[in-house]
């Protein structure tokens, strides 16, 4: 009925809690472990296999011989689900609630008209053991479009759970391209159909310094977003997706030059969020003045 595809690399610390999440699912049909393994230089593998020969019958360890990265590696991974329905939950992340798969399948088995579900998460920073909700009692649309996931990007990888209709062997040509795999899967899902968001904190993002993207400085995910965008602009030719595209990424320019504000780059960060700011248009694009006033005063206080 589901199959879970997990990838990991270098995943040491965290990939024991990340299957055993996985496995602590009381779920009233089977499911699947399919874990894309991409040849890590720790014991990751070592404690996969561990788990592959204790649960024979649900969990697939797909190893790799040589480093294929990230997208390869996501890509032959979920070919490789043949579930009715697919989850995804990455390495560093895991499940708190063990009924989390039942919960997300029973909403589209009733539900045929929705593609796919995500709900809340937390947000441990491992250094601080700090938690902190991701969403909570932020206001986000509960029924999900494409221009809606466009603009909001609120589901957390770890939350997701959707219906096996996409063509794995035939993406497009930028799928392979960027580094938010993720979130390019969930507009191909959105293309296809609505979302429905589910307001239950039952999975944990780890911030780290190793995380594809906690461990990556602002700069690198300020490219990574502009290039993932003007992708999506090159894809779409609904002139109502293309406009929420353009906003959303006029939302990234401006955060990037508030960015560069509160790291000293004064002048080209005023420059870049002033030829960017917008009094108008949709609510959900609007930088919260606290995350202005706040880089101000960074900068003033450096």
């Amino acid at each position: 009925m589901v199959s879970v595809c997990m990838i990991t690399y270098n995943h040491e610390e965290y990939i024991q809690k990340a299957i055993e999440g996985v496995l602590m699912q009381q779920f009233n049909s089977h499911f699947e472990l399919v874990i894309g393994e991409d040849c890590s230089t720790d014991p990751t593998r070592v404690i996969c296999e561990r788990f592959a020969q204790q649960h024979i019958n649900i969990l697939r360890l797909l190893p790799s011989e040589r480093n294929l990265g990230m997208m390869p590696n996501f890509i032959r991974t979920l070919q490789a689900c043949k579930g009715k329905y697919i989850a995804l939950c990455e390495g560093d992340d895991y499940w708190t609630d063990p009924l989390k798969l039942q919960k997300q399948v029973d909403f589209l088995e009733a539900n045929p008209e929705y593609v796919f579900t995500f709900h809340d998460c937390m947000i441990l920073n491992q250094k601080t053991g700090q938690q902190r909700i991701r969403i909570g009692d932020k206001s986000i649309d509960t029924r999900i479009d494409l221009i809606s996931l466009i603009i909001q990007k609120n589901i957390s990888t770890a939350s997701l759970v959707f219906r096996n209709v996409l063509d794995f062997n035939a993406l497009p040509g930028w799928f392979m391209k960027i580094r938010n795999g993720d979130y390019g899967l969930c507009v191909l899902l959105a293309e296809r159909g609505t979302g429905h968001y589910i307001p239950e904190p039952m999975s944990v993002y780890r911030v780290h310094d190793g995380g594809v993207w906690s461990g990556s400085g602002y700069e690198s995910v300020y490219r990574a977003d502009s290039e993932f965008y003007g992708y999506l602009s090159s894809y779409f030719t609904d002139q109502n997706v293309k406009q929420a595209i353009k906003a959303k990424m006029q939302y990234v320019n401006f955060n990037y030059g508030i960015n560069k504000i509160r790291h000293g780059q004064v002048l080209s960060g005023l420059y870049l969020a002033g030829k960017n700011l917008r009094f108008y248009g949709d609510y959900r694009l609007r930088t919260k003045p606290r995350k202005i006033a706040s880089a101000l005063k960074t900068w003033l206080q450096n």
